[in-house]
């Protein structure tokens, strides 16, 4: 099935997913399948054009990559670059479009499922068309719907571009699911990275502060490690971990993005609940994005 991952921003989907799609345990535990799985990353923060066509091009050169390590013939692999090559040389959409759907096909014929992992896809948001969404149903059609689709993005597709992706055409395209914060055992399993990373040793107390605060929320945890690492005092107290963390400008400008994410009715509704500490059953079904992605 085609998929769309929706967690608030910089919660960390990304590094979920750099993590499922390159552990070599991941497709013989979870994926029963007849056929081999090839899982392709487009991470549109790649994207040095946000447009249409590099797009696609940016898709197609993921797929080359993707298939040079699999053990796939050398053969299907040649001539699934040439394809790659053929449609650059043209810089025709309509070409690499159709050079893109023979290369899928050869790979769907060779008995591998082909999945694309459209990372950050809201980076696209403003250059949406309907042609765009066509063309995704048409490759999918194309490999008998055994190419599928996994979208990550802050909103849902019909969200970030309603006139392109209607719910109702997509309640048969693709599932919605939610990305939630981490679980603390998770965030102390990045924190012991990011520990070797930036040289870090805090005490017990510090540590348990810390992932209180960030709340689940990986890019919190990174930027709160990097203010430990360069604060000169060392003997920081957990009651005065809030304040040292708050008052870097990265801490307030992330702040500020995932705030302006939010429409000004769930701006109002978390107001409300930092003053009275619930959630009123009048305001539920417009809090559905805060409380799916964690929030609340």
């Amino acid at each position: 099935h085609c998929v769309e991952l929706i967690g608030l921003k910089h919660v960390g989907i990304s590094n979920l997913l750099r993590f499922f799609l390159y552990h070599p345990d991941i497709a013989k535990n979870y994926v029963k399948s007849r056929e081999n799985q090839l899982f392709i990353s487009v991470d549109l923060n790649d994207l040095v054009e946000v447009e249409i066509f590099p797009f696609w091009i940016l898709t197609f050169k993921r797929l080359v990559d993707s298939v040079e390590s699999t053990d796939l013939s050398s053969s299907i692999k040649k001539e699934v670059s040439q394809l790659f090559l053929d449609s650059i040389q043209s810089q025709d959409l309509f070409l690499t479009i159709e050079d893109l759907r023979k290369g899928l096909k050869i790979i769907v014929d060779a008995k591998t499922m082909p999945t694309f992992f459209l990372i950050r896809f809201d980076r696209l948001k403003d250059v949406l068309t309907p042609e765009f969404f066509a063309n995704l149903q048409g490759l999918r059609d194309a490999c008998a719907h055994k190419l599928a689709y996994v979208f990550t993005s802050f909103r849902s597709l019909d969200e970030i571009a309603p006139e392109v992706f209607p719910r109702k055409l997509l309640s048969l395209f693709s599932h919605l699911m939610y990305v939630r914060p981490a679980e603390d055992k998770d965030m102390k399993t990045i924190f012991e990275t990011l520990e070797t990373k930036y040289h870090i040793a805090p005490s017990p107390e510090i540590l348990n502060r810390l992932l209180e605060l960030c709340g689940g929320h990986v890019q919190y945890l990174q930027l709160s490690s990097i203010i430990l690492s360069q604060k000169e005092d060392k003997d920081l107290k957990p009651a005065d971990l809030f304040r040292t963390i708050l008052a870097d400008e990265r801490i307030k400008l992330l702040s500020e993005e995932i705030w302006e994410s939010l429409n000004s009715e769930e701006q109002k509704i978390l107001k409300n609940i930092e003053v009275s500490e619930k959630l009123p059953t009048s305001d539920m079904e417009k809090a559905k994005y805060l409380l799916e992605t964690g929030f609340v």
